[in-house]
């Protein structure tokens, strides 16, 4: 009889080799992965991986490039995340791959049917990806995509994020889109790659201004230009940036809040730029700069955080269906002002009807074909979307559904599995041969094995790319 411990130790009984590392357990391993990441999809297996490709993740890199150009950060809206998640259905639904469906359809009649009656659009789209910084580079690299970014044309933007089978293969489609409802628009200050230039001088402020004493020489000075007082910011994670006057070419700014150190930065240039190793907390600041060893202070800059987007809570949600109609009501978790229901590729039009933090509107039956999403936002643009599909029955019973999250495919999951199952045998294997002091005898065979599991571990690891549009 064997025994278990072979299969996992060198023992005598498999002859210092255990049956899980030999070359029959090798092929087997290579022919799961390999049939698993050539043609999982027949079977059903999902090869995507979208847990760090997120709306917010997107949106947070394009206001990240935005600000490096010296242009305004954009606000998410509502009403276009809407028309993003109605333009990426549709391609589901029709199966194409481009800015203009089959039939005509253009990016600005999901704009339009949104309810935004927009002066400025655009559109970027991406697919295949699996990180949202690989989009947002795949973009950047791109100079039509790029003008869209880092156009001063805009104000707003909305980004869907969905997950399907488009022209025969599992996919992840990312929309996003672009608008402003007026003809204000903005100029870059600057480029990442610019050096600026010297202006001609102008008439500093009060708090810019340079003081020079004829006995004490010139005096240092600091402001902080970004946030700006009154503000609300919407990303938690938003730098503190700021310039100096003759602090000299190594100098360290300390940052406070509400008198208390957050923390601190070392510049070299007139510019300096503090990044807080941790968010910041929803609700009201007061932060203050200061050259770390002097005097020089900045002026206190008073600004509001509020990332926290509504929330539809699953728990409360109910489907109810009567005479050609579904009843749809559930609460909101958070202070809201815009409610938008994405079905498939169409905005529909709801009239909802509220009883405090409980929202309940109807929908025509004949409606309900696809994918139903309601999407939710504040007046600051936070945005949150909840797909209510499976709420839907055949019946006229109320029923409730609560529905797993999965930020791991299937597909990368058995891969990955495998290959630390195989790592943790290939530790085993010279931990005993250490301990029996057999190391020398082993080398070439777990040389050979450890070569072949990098190369299967680089290769699943490979192909995180995609294609822009």
């Amino acid at each position: 009889m064997i025994k278990l411990k072979s299969f996992f130790v060198p023992t005598k009984e498999n002859r210092q080799k255990p049956y899980l590392l030999s070359k029959v357990a090798i092929i087997f391993y290579t022919f799961v992965l390999v049939f698993v990441n050539s043609f999982g999809g027949l079977i059903g297996l999902s090869e995507v991986e979208a847990s760090s490709i997120t709306p917010e993740n997107i949106i947070a890199l394009t206001n990240q490039e935005r600000l490096g150009y010296g242009l305004n950060t954009l606000s998410t809206n509502a009403q276009l995340s809407a028309a993003a998640l109605a333009k990426a259905n549709d391609m589901f639904e029709k199966q194409y791959w481009d800015h203009f469906g089959p039939n005509g359809e253009s990016p600005w009649q999901f704009i339009r049917a949104a309810g935004y009656n927009y002066v400025y659009a655009g559109e970027n789209l991406a697919k295949g990806f699996r990180t949202a910084e690989g989009v947002h580079e795949a973009w950047m690299a791109s100079p039509t995509h790029k003008a869209n970014i880092v156009s001063g044309n805009y104000k707003d933007i909305g980004v869907a994020v969905v997950e399907g089978e488009l022209l025969g293969k599992q996919t992840t489609l990312v929309v996003q889109m672009f608008g402003n409802l007026t003809s204000e628009v903005y100029s870059a200050t600057q480029t990442p790659e610019e050096t600026q230039t010297p202006s001609e001088p102008t008439v500093p402020s009060s708090t810019e201004k340079v003081v020079v004493n004829d006995e004490a020489g010139e005096i240092k000075s600091i402001r902080i230009t970004s946030p700006q007082a009154g503000t609300v910011i919407t990303d938690p994670s938003t730098s503190v940036k700021g310039e100096t006057e003759n602090a000299g070419d190594n100098y360290v700014v300390e940052v406070y809040d509400q008198e208390d150190l957050v923390g601190d930065t070392t510049a070299t240039t007139p510019e300096w730029e503090f990044e807080k190793g941790s968010d910041w907390s929803e609700g009201e600041h007061e932060i203050v700069a200061q050259i770390k060893g002097e005097d020089a202070k900045s002026e206190s800059v008073a600004f509001t955080v509020d990332s926290r987007a509504p929330i539809l809570d699953p728990k409360t949600l109910m489907v109810k269906q009567e005479e050609g109609y579904y009843t749809v009501s559930f609460a909101i978790e958070g202070e809201w002002e815009d409610l938008q229901v994405v079905i498939g590729s169409e905005i529909v039009e709801v009239e909802y009807e509220e009883d405090g933090d409980q929202v309940t509107f109807s929908i025509p039956e004949v409606s309900v074909k696809g994918a139903i999403i309601v999407v939710l936002s504040d007046k600051e643009g936070n945005t949150s979307e909840l797909e209510i599909s499976e709420y839907f029955v055949e019946d006229n019973e109320e029923r409730r559904f609560m529905f797993p999250s999965i930020s791991l495919s299937t597909r990368d999951g058995l891969s990955l599995g495998i290959v630390s199952f195989v790592l943790v045998l290939i530790l085993i294997e010279i931990f005993v041969y250490w301990r029996k002091g057999r190391m020398k005898d082993a080398v070439g065979e777990l040389f050979t094995i450890g070569v072949w599991w990098i190369i299967l571990t680089m290769a699943i690891f490979n192909g995180f790319s995609g294609a822009i549009n």
